[in-house]
């Protein structure tokens, strides 16, 4: 008798896990970011000393490794994009484009390391550059 309240309690027990889960599951969405271009956005690479403070002192809290966050702040949306820590210095980022797609912001850049006669000095370096743009509620995609 004991086994057989045993096994409809697990099983009981099992059904009400079951049924969270599926009830969890019901809430999480999917959702696609489309990548492809309405329009090019307009954008200001932002000096350092621009910077709002927050985000100054987030990037200092994650520049030691590669990072890339978003910041908004009256009106205008910044992004932040950070390679981490490198060797030396003679690093650039270039922003190969900015853009707007139907329910996203996607900016792309790439990582230009020092030129192969270009002097470099011995201490390391954090390359990263914010720039910012009109504010957007969209998701922003960092490429």
């Amino acid at each position: 008798m004991w086994r057989a309240l045993e096994l409809v309690g697990v099983r009981r027990g099992a059904g009400v896990w079951w049924v969270l889960c599926v009830i969890l599951l019901m809430g999480c969405s999917v959702r696609t970011l489309e990548t492809d271009k309405v329009r090019d956005l307009d954008y200001e690479l932002v000096e350092e000393a621009d910077i709002p403070e927050e985000m100054r002192e987030t990037i200092e809290e994650y520049k030691e490794e590669a990072f890339s966050f978003t910041y908004a702040d009256k009106g205008r949306l910044y992004i932040a994009r950070g390679y981490g820590k490198q060797k030396t210095d003679g690093y650039k980022i270039q922003v190969l484009e900015l853009y707007e797609s139907e329910n996203a912001v996607v900016l792309q850049t790439t990582f230009l390391g020092p030129e192969p006669d270009e002097e470099t000095g011995n201490e390391p370096s954090y390359p990263y550059i914010v720039i910012q743009t009109e504010y957007s509620d969209k998701d922003v995609v960092i490429e």
